[in-house]
């Protein structure tokens, strides 16, 4: 990666919520790494994107390799961020507030090249006057961490770092009416709504399923997904195949999931491989809790697995059936048995073709936020 310097020409500085390592081994899969694809495309004339990453320890930097050039964004630049201090080993959740003490800006001139903000607690950095004054940022939010179990014993710090970014930030962007909520708590009535999206044309609509009907779940497997939904239903339907497809962030999910004999999990998928996957499945699943659980944010693949003509299962999580999606049966837990059943109890369960509203794509979310960070004519 490169080190901060004044040689390039920058026209955007990108903070993600992680960092380039992430975006290269997960290909670019969240809405951070959506925008920052979108923004070096739509920068491309005018300089590339500073990727900063969140610093890490400096002495893990021996034993991680570096990004190949071909993982990278085009037109991005990532750029190296590293920290003296040593992990807390009994709370891995304090490396958010440490190592935003050593974030290393680049050298550019504030007025012309903007910033876009995905991890609030760059806001706590003592480079924080050079990432904000004199600069159009845009901060872009992703869920609401101060409800994230994920941040619950840094609730207080995170609670600061949101009311320090909120105070700065020339715009905020939301992602989902939770996050937008969140936004308005904090005096930021001016927040505008994004919602996320797909980019339709990397799904493929054909399906390639066989063997038994298969349900799939493409995402993070934890405690956003409602355990019990997912074991009764597979247990009750022992015909139809359940695949899960992602990290299991929580220990206590992998082993009740590893005895039911019709669930299958094929771990972590990286993004460039999801097409091919999803044309494996008959019906696309959210099994996510409702209220304990949520945290605020939209949920992409529901937008993919329409991308990808496929009947989608949702619980009523907040925004559920208000994407101006087709295809999309929004039912409560307990009829989630139910409607598989149904659907799946003539054969095979054909497509649902359509189309995602061009509103709806990253390429039309992305050109909205670029925009924010060009000169504002009076």
């Amino acid at each position: 990666m490169t080190e901060p310097t004044s040689d390039h020409r920058f026209s955007w500085l990108a903070f993600p919520m992680h960092g380039q390592r992430k975006l290269s081994a997960e290909g670019y899969r969240t809405r951070d790494g959506h925008m920052i694809e979108w923004f070096g495309r739509l920068a491309s004339d005018s300089g590339s994107v500073a990727v900063l990453s969140r610093p890490e320890p400096r002495f893990a930097k021996p034993f991680q390799s570096k990004p190949s050039p071909a993982s990278l964004a085009p037109n991005t630049t990532p750029i190296d961020g590293y920290s003296w201090a040593v992990p807390n080993i009994r709370d891995r959740r304090k490396w958010w507030l440490q190592s935003a003490r050593d974030y290393q800006v680049p050298q550019t001139d504030p007025a012309s090249v903007p910033a876009i903000i995905w991890n609030p607690f760059v806001s706590m950095a003592p480079a924080a006057d050079e990432i904000f004054d004199g600069r159009v940022t845009v901060f872009d939010l992703l869920d609401d961490w101060t409800v994230h179990y994920a941040f619950d014993s840094i609730k207080r710090e995170t609670e600061e770092a949101y009311r320090a970014i909120f105070a700065r930030a020339t715009h905020v962007t939301a992602n989902a009416e939770g996050t937008l909520a969140l936004a308005h708590r904090f005096g930021r009535d001016d927040a505008k709504l994004v919602t996320n999206g797909c980019d339709p044309e990397r799904f493929l609509t054909s399906s390639k399923a066989a063997g038994p009907i298969t349900v799939g779940y493409v995402g993070k497997i934890g405690r956003r997904v409602d355990l019990e939904l997912v074991l009764e239903t597979a247990k009750s339907l022992p015909h139809v195949n359940f695949v899960l497809a992602g990290p299991i962030l929580d220990r206590e999910y992998r082993k009740p999931l590893t005895r039911v004999p019709n669930i299958t999990l094929v771990g972590d998928v990286h993004y460039e491989d999801v097409p091919a996957l999803l044309q494996t499945f008959d019906i696309g699943w959210v099994p996510h809790r409702v209220g304990v659980g949520e945290v605020g944010g939209d949920v992409i693949k529901t937008y993919e697995y329409r991308a990808a003509h496929l009947p989608v299962l949702t619980t009523p999580i907040a925004g559920a059936g208000r994407r101006n999606l087709d295809g999309v049966a929004v039912r409560a837990a307990g009829d989630h048995l139910e409607w598989i059943e149904a659907a799946s109890h003539q054969g095979r369960v054909p497509r649902i073709p359509g189309s995602i509203p061009y509103d709806a794509t990253w390429e039309s979310k992305a050109k909205l936020l670029f925009g924010l960070g060009q000169p504002q004519l009076d």
